[in-house]
């Protein structure tokens, strides 16, 4: 028989638990980031364990890059939106 490989999950938390000395030394508000990071990590699950990776942790990141950029990408649209109501343009000089 071969090895049985854990399910990403498992991999995922057992990630996040190797980082528990790392986050006790955070700041409280940067605690907060830090968690909502690795749950950004958990909604790409999926992704994750199709990613084949041989480093799990670059999957991880990836998920977290993903994310970052989607609420990037949001607020620009939400900025654009505030601005075309208001007739403004961000890089416009006074």
């Amino acid at each position: 028989m071969g090895r049985t490989v854990l399910p990403f999950t498992q991999t995922l938390y057992q990630e996040e638990s190797s980082w528990k000395e790392f986050r006790r030394a955070l700041r409280k508000e940067d605690r907060e980031l830090f968690d909502t990071l690795f749950s950004d990590a958990r909604y790409h699950t999926a992704a994750c364990a199709c990613s084949g990776r041989p480093v799990p942790f670059e999957a991880v990141l990836m998920s977290i890059l993903v994310e970052t950029r989607r609420a990037v990408r949001d607020l620009s649209l939400r900025l654009e939106a505030l601005e075309a109501g208001t007739g403004t343009l961000s890089d416009s000089k006074s």
